[in-house]
């Protein structure tokens, strides 16, 4: 294999990020780390597989789980900004170090994932039976099912925290970013439990269960593998918030509004009720009498073609698709803004703000 650092193109002089070359594009760019990051994870997957077959054999129906899911699909995006972080702090650096880091990164991922689809319901995850869903085909029985999904969502979280242990932070590094690695999966939890029971709050439950794991705890993670400056951190944090809230937001969009052959999910936050920047919006500025169309397939869970496709007419009509973009344009300017003056290197600032489009202005 080779290593990361040539895997991903970044490094070698004819495709550095430099200076000279600030416009390299972004879509070569995450391709090489998607190589990088799917490499070290095949690699990481045979090595469990070896060790589960040592320590119970059935058991590898869900390593075979875990990866399936983890190989399927995936953006790699948060492998992506903690790569852009730490150029952000070591422009000249090989990129080797982040293997173990990117790699904990897409487990933990797919830690949540597994849990996230068995709590909401969701059959479908990145094109493909979701991990509930799949289990409970192959024993044919939904509650057995269940609770394996439960136990493989356990296992990858013991596989996220095992590789990211094995990542090669500074001595004086070290506790720092293993509290946050813990304080970011705490937030999901928190952030978590606040979506299922509904809380009115959806600013405060997107911040503690987005933008902690899939934009925040990255890049604060992949600064840390150097010696980052209190001011650089802190840049890093300020443009961490108003770029998850986008994400966030074009998310919500997308589970709304998105085609299912584009998103890879089933497209049904609306009949299930799924809260979100879309119904938060649409309560906030709209009579009662005006979207009373809408409210009458959120959480029925089973709409026609034609239901869904009113509702969603509707959301265009009322204006809410709009206000939302609107909403993503001035988060993103905020970002923006933090970039301006922020003390990072010409690459990680490149890299940040290539990021941010995909981020912002994505179809899946």
């Amino acid at each position: 294999m080779q290593p990361l650092k040539a895997t991903l193109g970044i490094g070698a002089e004819e495709n550095e990020v430099t200076p000279e070359a600030p416009n390299v594009g972004l879509p070569p760019w995450l391709r090489q780390v998607r190589t990088g990051v799917d490499e070290r994870l095949v690699e990481f997957f045979e090595e469990k597989r070896r060790e589960t077959r040592e320590i119970s054999s059935p058991t590898l129906e869900l390593v075979d789980e875990i990866e399936a899911l983890t190989m399927r699909g995936g953006k790699r995006l948060r492998p992506a900004l903690a790569a852009a972080a730490y150029r952000c702090i070591c422009p000249g650096q090989g990129m080797e170090r982040l293997a173990e880091l990117c790699g904990s990164l897409e487990l933990l991922q797919s830690y949540l994932l597994i849990h996230d689809d068995w709590m909401d319901g969701d059959d479908v995850r990145r094109g493909g039976a979701a991990v509930h869903a799949s289990l409970q085909r192959n024993h044919g029985d939904r509650h057995l099912g269940a609770a394996l999904a439960i136990l493989a969502g356990d296992l990858a979280s013991a596989y996220a925290w095992e590789l990211f242990m094995r990542a090669p932070y500074p001595v004086q590094s070290w506790s720092r970013a293993a509290s946050l690695f813990l304080r970011t999966q705490k937030e999901v939890y928190c952030g978590q439990h606040l979506d299922l029971i509904g809380d009115a709050d959806v600013s405060r439950m997107h911040g503690l269960k987005t933008t902690s794991y899939t934009v925040r705890g990255p890049l604060l993670l992949g600064a840390l593998l150097s010696e980052p400056r209190h001011r650089q951190l802190e840049a890093l944090t300020g443009w961490a918030t108003p770029i998850g809230e986008a994400f966030q937001v074009r998310d919500d969009l997308l589970g709304a509004l998105g085609s299912p052959d584009a998103t890879g999910k089933p497209g049904l936050d609306l009949p299930h009720g799924k809260l979100s920047s879309v119904l938060d919006e649409l309560r906030k500025a709209t009579t009662h009498a005006e979207r009373e169309p809408v409210e009458q397939i959120i959480g029925r869970g089973q709409v026609s073609d034609q239901e869904l496709n009113r509702a969603r007419d509707l959301l265009h009509d009322l204006g809410i698709v709009d206000r939302l973009e609107r909403r993503i344009k001035t988060l993103r300017k905020q970002a923006d803004a933090v970039l301006v003056n922020a003390p990072f290197s010409p690459q990680g600032r490149n890299m940040l703000t290539r990021l941010a489009d995909k981020l912002t202005i994505r179809q899946s």
